[in-house]
C-alpha cells in the first residue's frame, strides 16, 4: 500500500503568487485548509496572510495587516483557529500576534505583549497557544489557554528562540535556542508552567516539531552547527541523529504519530525537500524543485504537505494511494489507503485502458482497518482494469 512511499513525486507550485517572501505555511489535519505568511520584503513593505480551503488551488488574502513582517503562522486541526506572529512592524518595532476563529476571515490582534516573534504553536482544538520571543525583544516564551483572549510569561529562561512546537493537548510544548543563546532544546510537559533543558546537543536550532502525544520530537539545525536532523522518542529526554544528510535545514514537520517527517533546507545547502517514512531513520530527496524553502508543514496523517519558499510561493504535494486487488470466491476487493489525500476519491473501472469510457463503481467503499475497499462480483469475461479518480 501506497504512503508517503510516493513522496519523489511531482510537487506543485499553487496559485499564491510567486512575488510574496513567505516564511511560514501551516494545514488543518487533513492538509485541506493552508495559511501562509509573509515578510517584509526588504523595502519596508509588509506581506498578506493568505488562505486556501483546498490544499492550495485557490487562495485568498485575509483581512490580517500588510503593514508587517510576518513570521510564523499556525492552525488548529479544522483550520478554524489561526494564528499568527509579526515579527517587526513596518516602522521596525516589535510585533503583535493575532488571532482568527473563523478560517481567517477575521483577524484581532490579542493581548500578547509586543515582541519580535519568532514561533507560534497550536493545540489541536486551538484555545492552548504558545509563542516564541526571538530574543530581541524580552526572549520570553508566552502561553494562552483561551484562544489568545490573555497571555503569561511562561518560566523557560530568556532565551533567542527560533521555533516552537505543541502536542495536541497544548500540554506538551518544546522550543528551541537559536543558537544565540544556549543552543539548547527546553521542554515542558505542564503546559509552560514549568520547563527543563532535554538532552538535545546544543545547536543553533532551526525548527522542531511534534507528534501528537508530544512524546515523538524532531529538530533541526543549520549553520554552525552540524546540520543534521535529530529525533526523540521520549519526549526529549535522549536524541540521536537521524540518517538525513547534512543541510542548512530551516524548517521541519511531523505526523501526528511521528513515523512521517518531512525536512526543508534554506537553499543554502541543497535546496531540497527530504522525507522519512521511518521516524528519520532513513531520508528521501523529494521531486521538488531547488529552492530557499523557508518553512514545511503536514497533514495528521503525513499524506499531504505544504512547503514555502522566499521567495518561490507555496508548494503542494500528496500522496498518490496504489490500489490492491484481491480475488476471493469469485468476488473482487479492491482496497488503498484511507489517508486524507484519498478522502472522496471515486473508484472506476474500464474494459479497455485505451478508451475514455471509464465508469464510476456505484457500491460505496468501506473502511476497515485502515483500508478504503469496495467488494464487487468478478466479471465474467475479458480484462478489467481499476482507477481512482477526483470527483
Amino acid at each position: 500500500m501506497a504512503g508517503n512511499s510516493g513522496f519523489a513525486q511531482t510537487w506543485w507550485q499553487t496559485s499564491l503568487s510567486t512575488n510574496g517572501d513567505w516564511l511560514s505555511v501551516a494545514c488543518s489535519a487533513d492538509g485541506g485548509k493552508l495559511a501562509a505568511a509573509a515578510g517584509d520584503d526588504g523595502y519596508g513593505n509588509g506581506g498578506p496572510v493568505c488562505i486556501s480551503t483546498n490544499s492550495g488551488t485557490i487562495w485568498t488574502q485575509t483581512s490580517a495587516p500588510k503593514n508587517c513582517s510576518w513570521q510564523s503562522v499556525a492552525s488548529s486541526t479544522n483550520g478554524t483557529t489561526l494564528v499568527a506572529a509579526v515579527f517587526q512592524n513596518s516602522d521596525n518595532n516589535p510585533g503583535a500576534i493575532y488571532v482568527s476563529t473563523n478560517s481567517g476571515s477575521t483577524w484581532k490582534a490579542r493581548a500578547a505583549p509586543s515582541n519580535y516573534w519568532a514561533g507560534v504553536a497550536s493545540s489541536a482544538d486551538g484555545t492552548k497557544l504558545v509563542a516564541a520571543d526571538s530574543g530581541s525583544g524580552d526572549g520570553l516564551i508566552y502561553t494562552s489557554t483561551n484562544s489568545g483572549k490573555s497571555w503569561n510569561a511562561a518560566s523557560a529562561p530568556s532565551d533567542f528562540w527560533s521555533s516552537i512546537a505543541s502536542s495536541a493537548d497544548g500540554m506538551k510544548l518544546v522550543a528551541a535556542d537559536s543558537g544565540y543563546g544556549d543552543g539548547l532544546i527546553y521542554s515542558s510537559t505542564n503546559a509552560g508552567t514549568t520547563w527543563k533543558a532535554t538532552a538535545a546537543p546544543a545547536n543553533p536550532w532551526t525548527s522542531v516539531a511534534s507528534s501528537a502525544d508530544g512524546a515523538r520530537l524532531v529538530a533541526a539545525n543549520s549553520g554552525f552547527g552540524d546540520d543534521l536532523i535529530y529525533t526523540s522518542t521520549d519526549f526529549g529526554a535522549t536524541w540521536k541523529a537521524s540518517g538525513a544528510p547534512n543541510n542548512q535545514w530551516s524548517s521541519v514537520a511531523s505526523s501526528a504519530d511521528g513515523t512521517q517527517l518531512a525536512a526543508a533546507d534554506s537553499g543554502y545547502g541543497d535546496g531540497l525537500i527530504y522525507s522519512s517514512t521511518n521516524a528519520g531513520a532513513a531520508w528521501t530527496a523529494a521531486a521538488a524543485p531547488i529552492n530557499y524553502w523557508t518553512s514545511i508543514a503536514s497533514s495528521t496523517d503525513g499524506s499531504k504537505l505544504a512547503a514555502a519558499a522566499y521567495p518561490g510561493g507555496i508548494y503542494a504535494w500528496q500522496s498518490s494511494p496504489m490500489l490492491s486487488l484481491t480475488l476471493s470466491d469469485g468476488d473482487v476487493l479492491i482496497s488503498w489507503q484511507k489517508l486524507s489525500s484519498t478522502a472522496g476519491l471515486v473508484l472506476q473501472a474500464n474494459s479497455n485502458l485505451t478508451a475514455a469510457n471509464w465508469v464510476n463503481m456505484t457500491n460505496l467503499p468501506k473502511v476497515t482497518n485502515g483500508l478504503y475497499q469496495v467488494g464487487f462480483p468478478r466479471p465474467l469475461t475479458g480484462n478489467q482494469y481499476y482507477r481512482l479518480k477526483n470527483p
